[in-house]
């Protein structure tokens, strides 16, 4: 039997009190005490029934309790990852070793004149080209990590699809800010544009019920402080690139809050939206070196 938890709080009270209405409409629902905080657990298959249950009694004795309908991790997210890394991996092998005799770089770069001039696919295949390789490690270890838990709200294709389209427009943003020659590589942009998207879903679609409305905002508020600390350091940070990529990925959840709502798992969806990453990408790079 699967269990989710419908509320949490950090003391037992709440908890005893919706539990006690549950069982009075004979679901079977539980209270267990885990870390310090209590939590309401039911049966997943009864877990919408169980909310609107709930909601309705909240409703009806004008409680401020901050009841939110939880939401069941879409995709666990590791194939998105694992193929992101392994992209960016080989992209930089052919690079270093100028493979076909193509310039990767001077042909990929985001070279902000040039975007201005109408080559829109150097905002996507910056994103694969890196300096060197503790760059690219670094990118493909916060990337991968960011991707996974995208890919938690919104599925794994759909969210690979997302980050992308978000850093293309990171770059596209930061080529804005710079009529002048500026040029930049990497998937930081990508990066931040992830962790931009990942403050705002887990924000307005957590998991569990929060006691305190200010709490749920700490997710927010955490991807926020985490941009200062991990992307303003450096000498050749490109700290403009990454506050473009955030505010994009912001865009890009709200987005998703507010007009496409959240991706059922559905296969064919999120394999439309993984072809459609894997598509985009290589579009931009035939185009780019051809």
């Amino acid at each position: 039997m699967s269990l989710l938890a419908l509320f949490n709080s950090p003391t037992p009270a709440k908890c005893q009190e919706f539990n006690l209405v549950l069982q009075a409409v004979h679901f079977d629902s539980r209270v267990v005490n885990h870390e310090e905080r209590y939590y309401l657990l039911v049966e997943e298959s009864h877990a919408d029934d169980a909310y609107r249950h709930l909601k309705l009694y909240v409703e009806e004795n004008a409680e401020k309790t901050d009841l939110r309908k939880p939401l069941r991790p879409i995709s666990r997210g590791f194939a998105g990852a694992y193929l992101y890394g392994l992209t960016l991996l080989v992209i930089g092998a052919l690079k270093s070793t100028n493979a076909f005799n193509l310039y990767w770089q001077a042909n990929g770069l985001a070279h902000s004149i040039k975007i201005w001039d109408g080559e829109w696919w150097r905002t996507l295949t910056a994103l694969s080209l890196h300096a060197n390789a503790a760059h690219l490690a670094g990118n493909i270890g916060f990337g991968a990590l960011f991707g996974i838990l995208v890919s938690q709200y919104i599925g794994s294709g759909a969210a690979w699809f997302t980050i992308l389209l978000a850093g293309g427009l990171g770059n596209a943003l930061n080529a804005f800010w710079h009529p002048s020659l500026h040029v930049s590589i990497g998937a930081s942009t990508m990066v931040f544009a992830a962790l931009g998207l990942l403050g705002v879903l887990s924000q307005n679609g957590g998991y569990t019920q929060t006691h305190s409305k200010a709490r749920k905002w700490v997710p927010l508020f955490a991807t926020i402080a985490l941009l200062g600390f991990v992307g303003t350091g450096g000498e050749r940070t490109d700290i403009m690139a990454h506050l473009a990529g955030y505010l994009c990925g912001a865009a890009a959840g709200l987005t998703w809050v507010y007009i496409l709502k959240r991706s059922q798992d559905i296969l064919v969806e999120q394999a439309s939206f993984a072809w459609a990453t894997v598509g985009l990408g290589c579009v931009a790079w035939v185009i780019a070196l051809s």
